[in-house]
């Protein structure tokens, strides 16, 4: 076969288009035009890497520590699957045990208390005894000191009746004897007066106390025979009789001053023993109500106890408030006891297909620019496995104003995250990952530029 690259045209052609020019620079150029061409045209995201846990689209319950005593049984375990009432927490319980019964105890007591003032106040209003016999307070034994009082008070006036009565008894006895002898002595007034008038007028006397003193005159008479001896006789024995009269009538208002000077007392009255029995009454009563309302307001107080008694043992055991997934918040801690309102778990909902999930993440507040609601995110679990569990979500929440930290500032973001079915069961609350943000999109050629500006992309 003909070479042609012995002829001179082929000589020339060969060295024209197969030097360095042709088979170096102009294929790079060529390159060259189509990557500029394709920068220009083709985009790429632009996208911020930091870390993110897994986190439940809500929380059912907080677990929190409800006594101050010491931790008796701990059942608090990270990712258990708990049924509500599940016994997750005992605290040691003798001594709220101890302390109800002694304040049930007291409350006993009280009651009972109050059942004997009732008793007691039944037995004043009614006047009888309404004690089945002696009680271990004392009211029975009040209540018949009452009975004492009363029977003082009615004896009292049961003795003023007699003494009265005696009195009088004894005013009668000296009015009769008074009267007895002052009509002895009218008697003896009125025989003198009938003697005298006897001597006066010259009438016979007869069957007379003073016979002998009319006698012995009309003896003496006889004896006399002058008519001025007779007279000086008649007028010496009425004068001598007139004595005896006027002394007589003496001794007789002397009666009538003694009689009147005696004097029998009134009719007693028994309206001041009345009003004391009532106010001894009232007197009781009053103690009886007033210590009725002190055992009342302790009853109160003896019940609030109680009830924060029966509160705290209660609250020594703790059960889930909730079906769910137990998230324990420190699940190292192993104290012997743990204050009162301390958390100590979550209860995150159950794993279904129906469980919404969210990733929690941090953005420094450098690279926040461009952070919006709706922008894709892709969680990649930190597992050492070939094939690392890779989820895609969209930005729900970014928080209004960043918290700060030792390590800086940041703003907190949760993204609602799609879980496959095949990847259900390797889905774990807590799970931490990377998480890739999609900011938005650049042309490769804005990309590079910006970097050579020193405009950083992400």
């Amino acid at each position: 076969m003909f070479d042609d690259r012995y002829l001179e045209s082929g000589e020339f052609y060969h060295r024209r288009y197969k030097n360095f020019s042709t088979l170096i620079i102009i294929p790079i150029a060529v390159v060259l035009m189509l990557f500029l061409v394709f920068s220009l045209f083709a985009k790429r995201e632009i996208t911020m890497k930091t870390t993110g846990q897994i986190v439940p689209q809500k929380i059912l319950a907080t677990v929190q520590s409800t006594s101050n005593q010491a931790i008796d049984q701990n059942n608090l375990i990270d990712n258990q699957v708990v049924k509500k009432g599940d016994v997750l927490m005992t605290f040691q319980q003798q001594e709220t045990k101890i302390s109800a019964s002694v304040v049930e105890q007291r409350i006993n007591q009280v009651n009972e208390r109050l059942d004997n003032l009732k008793t007691y106040q039944d037995s004043l209003i009614k006047g009888e005894n309404q004690f089945n016999g002696a009680d271990k307070f004392g009211y029975a034994s009040l209540y018949q000191s009452y009975l004492a009082q009363v029977d003082t008070l009615t004896s009292d006036f049961q003795q003023q009746i007699s003494d009265k009565n005696t009195a009088d008894g004894q005013a009668e006895q000296q009015l009769a004897s008074l009267k007895k002898n002052q009509g002895r002595m009218a008697t003896q007034v009125q025989q003198y007066e009938t003697v005298m008038n006897g001597i006066r007028t010259g009438q016979s006397v007869k069957e007379n106390h003073y016979q002998a003193v009319y006698d012995s005159y009309q003896q003496q008479l006889k004896k006399v025979s002058i008519d001025a001896e007779k007279q000086q006789l008649k007028t010496a024995t009425i004068t001598d009789i007139q004595q005896q009269i006027d002394q007589l009538q003496s001794g007789t208002r002397a009666y009538d001053d003694q009689i009147s000077s005696i004097r029998k007392s009134g009719p007693l009255s028994q309206t001041a023993t009345t009003a004391k029995l009532i106010d001894l009454k009232q007197q009781q009563l009053a103690s009886v109500q007033k210590e009725s309302n002190a055992q009342e307001q302790e009853l109160l107080t003896l019940k609030a106890k109680k009830d924060l008694a029966i509160e705290d043992y209660q609250d020594t055991v703790i059960k889930a408030p909730d079906d769910g997934i137990l998230h324990v918040e420190n699940d190292k801690f192993k104290n012997k006891y743990v204050s009162k309102g301390t958390n100590l778990a979550v209860i995150y909902p159950k794993l279904t297909k129906q469980t919404y999930l969210e990733v929690t993440y941090y953005v420094p507040t450098e690279q926040s620019v461009g952070l919006k609601q709706g922008q894709m995110i892709k969680f990649t679990a930190n597992q050492n496995v070939t094939k690392p569990l890779a989820l895609n979500g969209r930005v729900t929440k970014i928080s209004t104003a960043p918290v700060s930290n030792k390590d800086g500032s940041y703003y907190q973001c949760t993204a609602k995250v799609d879980i496959p079915e095949r990847a259900q069961a390797h889905v774990k609350y807590g799970l931490n990952g990377r998480v890739a943000i999609t900011k938005g999109q650049k042309t490769w050629f804005n990309y590079y530029k910006d970097n050579l500006m020193g405009d950083k992309n992400d």
